[in-house]
């Protein structure tokens, strides 16, 4: 007959097993509490922090777009000004100019209504649908600055002034406000996320919108200082909707512009993470409530064996092992496969160490190759100045600092006079040897912040930031006479060579293309006028 089964104890609480339960279940209880309250604030504060980083980059970059949009539709309101016939009849009575403004309207992309006005006020001629405010102060102070202005014309628009004559006539263009409203529509912001203008005083102007719809009848409740510190600030807007904001100047006027989203679409991750940790934490307290009363029935006398093998493992003893049992229940499998684990742990480091020792020396490799290639991409391979391609790169970068500071920038274009005969007469390696040499004496006739570069064949190029066309001048004129008073031993010939250039230069004014090409025909005068020689572009 086989034994009767030992009697089953019943647990108390007095029981090691319902105190371990109970701990476990506390510790759990409480570790789940923490773990969920940091990760709730941790989301909660990277999403400010995203927000913090991501409002004002939208922010700048829409200012950025509204400024340079504005900035075409003057140009564009400029050119309709310098109009002859337009110049010529802005005074007088007719349809001849309302006809050409119609035109003009028609065919804008800028502006929904074009005037004409007197430093009085008063309207000769207009074109376009758009509604004009009550009073005229608005036309008659543009009138008698004699400035480019962009301004409220009310009913939330805005409008651009040119002077047309000496006698006081003005040329108005009202900006479309569906147009507006598409440079304020950027991507980045939810399904209700709203950009709009506020005026020099604060106040919201709805109707220049990329949401209109959403604004309407809305007020800004806080001070638009309280929302250009550079952080998104959580307010309840006009309509007493909890909401998201920001703002940046916006370039003109001393007027600002309103970035809002609302609260519920802004930190929707946040409230979506409480609800996914609170199913968490009730699934994991339960698992390990379970867990814990499974565990202590079986592991309650080796415990402190596990336990300390664990602790020493913990702390790098990966060469440790249990002492064998024979018995043949969970524990004695869980202490073979405790020692199978250390044993296959302390192998597992053993290769990774070697495994980290070869990567390390492949990635020192890698890194090496990969600098030696990058450098090889912007260097040109005789000259080891940066070749053509850098140039561009590079003065894409000089141009969109300059237009952000302001300072000056000039150009000199460099070119080898006769050089292909002096390559016909001596040879391939001759001319190499000449370029190898000139480009060396760009290096050392140069500033420290000036940039040189081979433009291409024997012609190099100078990009002289922060100086003015007479600055850039005095340089290619050291550049010069230093190639002038240079000689070169050119191939087997051991004779000395002299050899001379021409340059061109240039100072920026705004546009990228005339400002090379204003350096590349002063170059052709320059050969045109004897060679060795430095030439000014024209104004």
């Amino acid at each position: 007959m086989s034994e009767p089964d030992p009697p089953q104890r019943t647990q108390t609480r007095s029981s090691l097993a319902t105190k371990v339960i109970f701990v476990v279940f506390c510790s759990t209880f409480l570790t789940a509490l923490i773990v969920s309250w940091i990760s709730v604030q941790s989301t909660y504060g990277f999403l400010s922090r995203k927000l913090d980083q991501t409002y004002p980059v939208l922010l700048a970059n829409t200012q950025e777009r509204l400024v340079a949009w504005l900035g075409e539709g003057k140009d564009d309101l400029e050119r309709l000004a310098r109009d002859p016939e337009l110049r010529r009849r802005s005074g007088s009575h007719g349809d001849e100019v309302p006809r050409l403004l119609a035109e003009r309207v028609a065919g804008s992309r800028f502006f929904e209504a074009l005037l004409v006005a007197n430093d009085s006020g008063e309207v000769l001629h207009r074109a376009g649908p758009a509604p004009l405010p009550r009073d005229t102060d608005w036309a008659r102070s543009a009138a008698s600055e004699r400035l480019w202005a962009v301004g409220t014309v009310g009913h939330d628009r805005l409008v651009a002034s040119v002077p047309l004559d000496a006698a006081g006539v003005t040329l108005h263009g009202i900006f479309r406000r569906s147009a507006i409203r598409a440079v304020l529509d950027v991507g980045g912001l939810g399904p209700s996320g709203n950009l709009c203008l506020l005026d020099g005083s604060g106040r919201l102007l709805g109707a220049l919108c990329s949401r209109p719809s959403r604004s309407a009848g809305a007020g800004l409740p806080l001070p638009v200082g309280e929302l250009t510190t550079g952080q998104a600030r959580i307010y309840r807007s006009g309509r007493s909707e909890r909401v998201v904001g920001a703002a940046h100047p916006a370039g003109l006027l001393g007027w600002h512009l309103l970035l809002e989203e609302p609260f519920s679409e802004a930190f929707e991750p946040v409230l979506q993470m409480v609800v996914r940790v609170v199913v968490i934490d009730v699934c994991i307290l339960l698992a390990f409530s379970f867990l814990a009363y499974k565990i202590t029935r079986a592991m309650v006398r080796p415990i402190e064996a596990l336990s300390d093998g664990a602790r020493r493992i913990s702390q790098g003893e990966l060469d440790f092992e249990l002492p064998r049992t024979t018995r043949r229940d969970e524990i004695g499998l869980l202490t073979d496969t405790f020692n199978r684990m250390t044993r296959t742990l302390f192998a597992n480091q053993r290769e990774i160490q070697q495994a980290n020792v070869k990567l390390k020396a492949q990635n020192d490799e890698l890194q090496r190759a990969n600098e030696v290639l990058e450098q090889l991409s912007i260097t040109d391979g005789l000259t080891k100045l940066h070749n053509h391609r850098f140039f561009q790169d590079h003065l894409t970068r000089e141009i969109k600092r300059v237009s952000r500071t302001q300072e000056p920038l000039s150009i000199l274009v460099i070119d080898i006079d006769d050089f292909k005969r002096l390559n016909d007469r001596q040879g391939h390696k001759a001319g190499d040897e000449l370029l190898i040499g000139l480009a060396r004496i760009l290096n050392e006739s140069s500033r420290e912040n000036d940039f040189v570069a081979r433009y291409g064949g024997e012609e190099f190029v100078v990009l002289a930031p922060v100086t003015e066309m007479d600055g850039a001048v005095a340089l290619a004129e050291k550049i010069r006479i230093s190639v002038e008073e240079a000689s070169f031993i050119l191939g087997d010939s051991k004779r000395l060579t002299k050899v001379t250039v021409s340059i061109g230069v240039a100072a920026y004014k705004g546009n990228r293309r005339a400002f090379f090409q204003a350096a590349d025909q002063a170059l052709y005068r320059a050969k045109a006028a004897g060679k060795n020689c430095v030439v000014a572009a024209e104004d």
